[in-house]
């Protein structure tokens, strides 16, 4: 049975005129769980559960989804999209047999693992001008080195930049 929703009835915030089949086409959700996994990865979600805990899913829910097992609800869609940064209708388009429509997208990264107490308490107790010296000594002076060698080299080029044979 295929219904179309009116509108003005009911109070699904979806488009008018998009179709619920009662019994969802198996294609269907496999399409969109290929969709969700590969938008999953390509915001920086490398597993299934890094998603699932960002959304407060479980990892079965989520794993039925993207295996195109069955059909979630409209709110658990609607947190998909939003996680996704799909706009709102997107997972009905890509039933649909459509394409979602992306918004801005801000990558998911891991947070990085905090620096050793050492490191840093370290690098509290030094004054900045030990700082200082210290970028000194790593940075410019090893530039001002490479300079001096290269200024050696400066009569001994021949036209075309190399050392000239004695």
């Amino acid at each position: 049975m295929q219904q179309v929703e009116e509108p003005g009835h009911g109070d699904s915030t979806l488009p008018p005129m998009v179709r619920h089949d009662s019994l969802m086409d198996r294609h269907s959700l496999e399409r969109l769980g290929h969709h969700i996994v590969s938008r999953r990865v390509a915001l920086g979600f490398r597993t299934r559960t890094e998603l699932a805990n960002s959304l407060k899913f479980t990892v079965r829910t989520l794993a039925d989804i993207e295996n195109g097992v069955r059909k979630a609800s409209p709110g658990t869609y609607a947190m998909l999209e939003n996680k996704l940064a799909w706009t709102p209708g997107s997972i009905d388009t890509i039933l649909a047999g459509g394409e979602p429509k992306e918004l801005v997208v801000k990558l998911h990264r891991p947070t990085p693992a905090p620096l050793s107490y050492a490191v840093t308490d370290a690098l509290s107790r030094a004054s900045t001008d030990e700082l200082l010296l210290e970028l000194r000594r790593r940075i410019i002076s090893p530039r001002q080195r490479r300079r001096e060698m290269w200024d050696d080299w400066d009569d001994g080029l021949t036209a075309q930049g190399w050392p000239e044979e004695s």
